[in-house]
């Protein structure tokens, strides 16, 4: 069989299994409450895969393609760089793209016709020519190096949009160091600024969050708290309790306050107060 008939076989079948896994994806950047929601749109993704990976390899084996099983790992793999690759470049072209969006129907299925032309050539005939040594070493190197240098432009991409949006914030930016830990990330909220921590103390894992936002006119009680419990407020600090073992701690540092939201049991609430009045003053790119 000819490269060219294996073509005409081998790329409808992968651009129909594409599709499908298309379909199953289009859920993904629903917006799930739960733990079995969240993993119920994973597991839909799951079965499309787990469904059409032995489907793919039953109808090259019916339209008899030569090496179904290597030409179905061939497909898997490459098409899965694609896939990732495609996404990672949609994001870095829009800064603005969630991470969770779907492909567009034609670049899903122009992933499918790329990876089955691409698998074809590398389980093709010709084994041991040249040229089919050269194809089989390239096009999986090439293809990894698409995807590669697709996902280093959209983290940097992502990086400069998540500087410009902490440096307009209106806020002034702080560092703090939650038990002797910077923070892990930072992102601009809709009134400020985010930071993420994930602290060990003695050996366990405590996470913490600080935002940093406006300093209220008002009440910092009446202001800044969601959730009702007991709030006590200084005009400078607050300090609010609530459920078990979470705690707010707040510090107006001029035009920007520090809010902190912890776990009480893990972490002492006068060493995160003190920590978000020692913070250092920092550029958005440091937070970034």
């Amino acid at each position: 069989m000819t490269v060219s008939q294996r073509l005409l076989r081998v790329v409808p079948v992968v651009v129909a299994a594409v599709l499908v896994c298309w379909t199953a994806t289009q859920n993904n950047a629903d917006e799930c409450g739960t733990v079995g929601e969240c993993l119920g749109l994973a597991f839909d993704d799951l079965v499309a895969l787990v469904l059409v990976v032995p489907g793919t390899a039953i109808a090259l084996r019916l339209l008899r393609v030569p090496r179904v099983i290597l030409h179905t790992l061939a497909l898997l793999g490459i098409c899965g760089a694609l896939w990732f690759g495609a996404g990672e470049l949609l994001r870095a072209l829009d800064a603005e793209r969630p991470y969770d969006a779907t492909l567009p129907l034609w670049v899903a299925a122009l992933v499918g016709l790329a990876a089955g032309v691409a698998a074809t050539y590398v389980v093709g005939p010709g084994l041991r020519t040249p040229r089919a040594v050269v194809l089989r070493t390239a096009v999986p190197v090439v293809v990894v190096a698409l995807a590669t240098g697709a996902s280093y432009a959209s983290d940097r991409v992502a990086r400069e949009h998540r500087i410009d949006e902490i440096a307009t914030a209106p806020v002034t930016l702080y560092a703090p160091a939650i038990a002797g830990q910077g923070p892990q990330s930072a992102y601009a909220s809709a009134d400020g600024v985010r930071l993420s921590y994930a602290v060990e103390v003695a050996g366990e894992h405590a996470y913490v969050s600080v935002e940093l936002v406006p300093t209220p006119t008002d009440s910092l009680c009446e202001e800044l708290l969601v959730v009702a419990g007991d709030c006590v407020e200084d005009g400078e600090t607050l300090r609010h309790s609530f459920g078990s073992g979470f705690t707010d701690v707040a510090l107006v540092r001029g035009g920007t306050t520090l809010v902190a939201e912890l776990d009480s049991d893990r972490l002492d609430p006068d060493e995160v107060l003190q920590a978000l009045r020692d913070a250092p003053r920092v550029s958005a790119e440091d937070l970034a």
